[in-house]
């Protein structure tokens, strides 16, 4: 299982250098709407220099920042933005990060070329996740209003969250609108990185193994739906994979029109992405928006009817769908039994940011009790032919996670007693907005929940709000003001 992975990262990774990833070169997720890039969807996003695209628009994917980093690889430096790899590989154990996953899809001879490159050279992507909008019907827990209209909505209707003392805890992100992310507007007129991306695309195209669009949510996008009309009526073969990202929350109009698109799309296969890690109730909290029976009926829905090669539930780890885990698992085995074992498959990434929903960012004692639930489950499933290689090693990545890493990956606070206070900050101020009850969905952690003091600067400044009188009145600083 893993034994064969590491053994191929070794021969085809390290034999480049100890800090090597192909993805650097040939993988890139690109967010149109705002012009940032990644190069996966590990570090966070940097900007891409809007002149520069204007000559180059393979400057969408091969900006200096990425060169710099790829330099740094090649001499066999770490990059701080790749740090949740380091994190995993430190833990020791053979574990299996994602340099290999997102580098093993490549040839060999592909990514011993790199070798030859010149570090500042301009390089074709190979996979490309790309966003034309942030539309979403969804606003999930761990998102935010620069990739969800509906997050979006909730910071213009009820301000921006406040009161986080964890420093670099990832607070801030909850304070603003989203606006940056449309700085040209909801469509794809008069958007330069729109119009760069179009330009590429011919000589793209021709290289691109497998190209995934993601949001926001595809199917509630008219920019989607867009571009995918306009490769559909030029009708010419594209010998490449071609995936969509879906809630699969949207309208069965909508769901029906992407599965026809499954069987009509001039491309070699198609694969569709969903997203999901916890079971019923707990989804609907985690995920808000979402019916987790309408959810599975559509999963089910699409799997019956949709031409396709795989289905894959995109896990995001946070700590509170570590309560439900194995039993969405369980649910998910159901259907693998009854579909095949890539219908769907499971695909768990561990959450880095915010800081305060890390799956460490638990108390020892409730840390200690989902290890052990999910260490058991493993045990028993562990030599099930349902799971594949990679979904095995991916979970028994997490227990090994969950034992041994102390702190998460993007807080600059080992301080875990400021992770709980914005833990419970955030978490009371989402229920008030969205009507929930975290104690009520998750009864496990009711002690330690109510037993989290808020700092009482901020009681006095939702008293001053309830009183009407303004902030200049009362010289209380509030964060943004």
């Amino acid at each position: 299982m893993s034994d064969d992975l590491i053994k191929w990262r070794d021969e085809n990774l390290n034999s480049i250098s100890p800090s090597f990833c192909a993805a650097k070169w040939y993988n890139a997720s690109i967010f149109l709407g705002s012009g940032y890039t990644g190069s996966c969807h590990l570090p966070l996003p940097h900007p891409i220099d809007v002149s520069e695209i204007s000559y180059n628009p393979s400057g969408l994917h091969n900006t200096d920042h990425k060169k710099r980093m790829r330099k740094m690889m090649l001499e066999g430096k770490k990059p701080a933005e790749c740090g949740y790899c380091w994190k995993v590989e430190g833990i020791g154990r053979d574990n299996v990060s994602d340099r290999i996953n997102k580098s093993i899809i490549y040839k060999a001879e592909d990514i011993k070329k790199i070798q030859d490159m010149n570090w500042a050279d301009d390089v074709n992507l190979k996979t490309l996740e790309i966003s034309f909008d942030r539309q979403c019907n969804f606003a999930c827990s761990y998102c935010n209003a620069g990739y969800s209209t509906t997050w979006s909505y909730d910071i213009a209707k009820n301000g921006p969250y406040q009161n986080f003392i964890a420093e670099g805890g990832g607070g801030g992100a909850y304070q603003t609108d989203g606006a940056w992310s449309t700085a040209y507007g909801k469509h794809l007129d008069d958007n330069p990185y729109v119009e760069a991306f179009f330009e590429w695309w011919p000589e793209l195209s021709k290289t691109l193994q497998e190209l995934r669009i993601t949001g926001g949510e595809c199917t509630v996008s008219q920019n989607f739906w867009r571009f995918i009309d306009i490769i559909t009526e030029k009708n010419e073969y594209m010998d490449m994979r071609f995936a969509v990202n879906s809630n699969l929350g949207s309208s069965p109009k909508a769901l029906e029109r992407l599965i026809e698109v499954t069987k009509t799309l001039p491309v070699r296969e198609f694969d569709l992405f969903t997203s999901n890690e916890s079971f019923g109730l707990h989804a609907e909290y985690l995920r808000d928006g979402m019916d987790y029976q309408v959810w599975r009926s559509n999963l089910v829905n699409f799997i019956e009817n949709a031409k396709f090669r795989n289905v894959t539930i995109m896990m995001t780890i946070s700590n509170l769908c570590l309560f439900s885990i194995t039993e969405f698992m369980d649910d998910m085995l159901e259907l693998k039994q009854k579909y095949g074992n890539n219908r769907p498959y499971l695909d768990l990434n561990i959450l880095r940011w915010p800081a305060y929903m890390s799956p460490v960012t638990l108390p020892n004692d409730l840390k200690d009790e989902v290890h052990s639930k999910l260490s058991a489950w493993y045990d028993l499933h562990k030599d099930s032919k349902y799971l594949e290689a990679g979904e095995k090693a991916s979970i028994k990545r997490l227990i090994d996670y969950l034992e041994v890493v102390q702190t998460g990956h993007v807080s600059t606070t080992h301080d875990k007693s400021a992770l709980f206070h914005d833990f419970k900050s955030f978490y009371s101020q989402y229920d008030a907005r969205r009507n929930k009850n975290i104690v009520n969905t998750f009864p496990e952690i009711a002690d330690w929940y109510e037993s989290i003091e808020l700092n009482k600067t901020y009681e006095v400044i939702k008293l001053v709000e309830q009183s009407g009188i303004t902030f200049a009145e009362t010289g209380v600083y509030r964060e943004n003001d």
